[in-house]
């Protein structure tokens, strides 16, 4: 992702199915825009999207638009138990949105963030916490008010999350979370299910960030799933076919308090909503849908393929290390302990980080492109065949490095 450009060596100029490249240099690519491109690098519904976008002479309108409209009924029916979808740029600018929301409706100022959760770089959210859940900058530059307005629960503690909550209730705007975390893509239903629930019982409002697991959890969502009810969702990356997007999607109590306010929220952006991004969109995902039994378990196949090749090296030469994977989404963790979120991960990892960086710049040497966020991403264009390699490339690295 871009921080900024020293110099122009080693960077990435194109992309095609499951690969990147420098130059003429191809590397299988593990990231796949962070998620975002289920299908891969330039599928064909992508490009005969544009296409059909120049043939149409569809432009930017900064204003209300027919492809937004049809893109926010293709959302209707696909999530129905949400009246109002807002198109943002970004799914930053979707989650600090969505905050802006929160505080209109419950004019309160306390955010409880889940450990674990990542929300871009929304202001409000850049922030970390110790193991006493002390919070941390994660950047400079914010606003000095910001870290005494945020309080974090620990993802999968249901004990230590009711005892933080119950003592902060009545000052709470609102809770967010990622449902399933990239730090450790597990299966979290229960925790999950007493946040809904506590959410409910004590009318706070919750805030899912599925940037991540929006379409690409079984053509789904977690919510959808584990048959949950927050009252805000954030969405993003798949659903942009693989254009920037961010999305708000608003449940109908919320929109009612949102029309009695006396000054309007405002969510207008000159390229929110625009229309080639939403056209392109609306194609892909409208493709995916149609498509979703092959689409998905094709995905499945492959992720479950490789949990369970690396599974099996790591225990056969007892590595410390497990793979976990949720959907299409898998991550090595450098631990074998049972750990249940970052906090632990973290923990175990602390001493290795050194190796593991080793490991990336040895998957980079063997023409891999691990992302620096440690999240490996599946596509429908990532064969058998680059699942064999990468699972080869590891075993040699663990085998050289570890």
């Amino acid at each position: 992702m871009n921080e900024g450009y020293s110099d122009g060596k080693n960077l990435f100029s194109s992309g095609i199915g499951s690969n990147i490249f420098v130059g003429k240099k191809k590397f299988l690519d593990l990231s796949l825009c962070a998620g975002s491109l289920i299908l891969g690098h330039n599928s064909e519904i992508f490009k005969k999207s544009l296409n059909q976008a120049l043939k149409k002479n569809i432009s930017n309108f900064a204003a209300k638009n027919e492809h937004a409209y049809s893109f926010s009924k293709t959302l209707k029916k696909k999530f129905p138990s949400y009246s109002k979808f807002i198109f943002c740029n970004s799914g930053t600018e979707a989650v600090f949105k969505s905050l802006r929301i929160a505080r209109a409706v419950t004019k309160k100022e306390l955010i409880i963030s889940v450990t674990g959760s990542w929300h871009g770089s929304t202001g409000e959210l850049l922030f970390t916490n110790n193991k006493k859940l002390n919070n941390t900058e994660l950047s400079e530059g914010l606003d000095k008010q910001a870290k005494n307005k945020i309080k974090f629960i620990p993802y999968n503690n249901i004990e230590v999350s009711k005892k933080i909550l119950n003592k902060h209730k009545k000052k709470i705007m609102c809770i967010i979370i990622e449902p399933i975390q990239g730090c450790l893509p597990q299966d979290a239903k229960k925790y999950l299910k007493f946040l809904d629930n506590y959410s409910k019982k004590n009318k706070i409002l919750m805030i899912f960030d599925e940037m991540i697991t929006g379409l690409r959890f079984n053509c789904s969502s977690v919510q959808s799933e584990f048959k949950l009810n927050p009252s805000i969702t954030t969405f993003g990356k798949c659903f942009g076919g693989g254009l920037p997007i961010g999305i708000i999607a608003l449940k109908k109590d919320i929109v009612k308090k949102l029309d009695k306010k006396k000054k309007k929220v405002f969510f207008g952006g000159t390229f929110s909503g625009n229309s080639i991004n939403t056209y392109v969109a609306n194609n892909v995902v409208n493709y995916i849908l149609k498509n979703k039994k092959n689409i998905f378990e094709n995905l499945k196949k492959k992720s479950e393929y490789l949990e369970k090749e690396l599974n099996n090296f790591f225990e056969k030469e007892n590595y410390d290390a497990k793979c976990f994977r949720s959907c299409s989404m898998l991550r090595i963790v450098f631990t074998k302990k049972i750990i249940e979120n970052r906090l632990q991960r973290d923990f175990f990892e602390k001493k290795k980080n050194h190796k593991i960086n080793k490991l990336k710049k040895f998957f980079m040497s063997k023409n891999i492109y691990y992302p620096n966020s440690g999240i490996i991403f599946i596509a429908t264009s990532t064969s058998f065949n680059n699942l064999k390699n990468l699972v080869k490339i590891t075993k040699l690295a663990f085998k050289k490095i570890f």
